[in-house]
């Protein structure tokens, strides 16, 4: 587990060193919204994400209103799903049916993020 969590932050410090200025979509501010749902997707919180995960599903959705930030945010998370190991493909994918948020790209390592419009 130890290792995943350092895994997961040194892809988020390479995350922030790209970061765009005047984007709506922030890698910081969604790695924040998201880290409450690593215990879910990797299949230590049990069938429902918790609240603070899908307030940050929310948040993530409302931070994508432009095709560029959503393709940004999907590029994130395929980036996410491909790096760690222990993410639970069926678990990332349901994450942001289960919290009720639609968003045009699944949390997924095979995610088509160019199709995006």
């Amino acid at each position: 587990m130890q290792n995943t969590l350092v895994t997961f932050l040194t892809w988020l410090t390479i995350f922030l060193l790209v970061v765009e200025p005047g984007r709506s979509f922030s890698f910081d501010d969604a790695s924040n919204q998201l880290l409450p749902c690593l215990t879910y997707v990797i299949g230590l919180g049990g069938n429902t994400p918790s609240s603070e995960c899908c307030n940050g599903a929310v948040a993530l959705q409302s931070s994508t209103p432009t095709i560029d930030d959503r393709r940004e945010a999907c590029e994130f998370l395929k980036a996410v799903a491909s790096t760690l190991p222990l993410i639970k493909d069926d678990k990332a994918s349901s994450l942001f049916e289960k919290c009720n948020v639609t968003l045009a790209f699944p949390f997924s390592k095979d995610a088509n993020c160019e199709s995006i419009s």
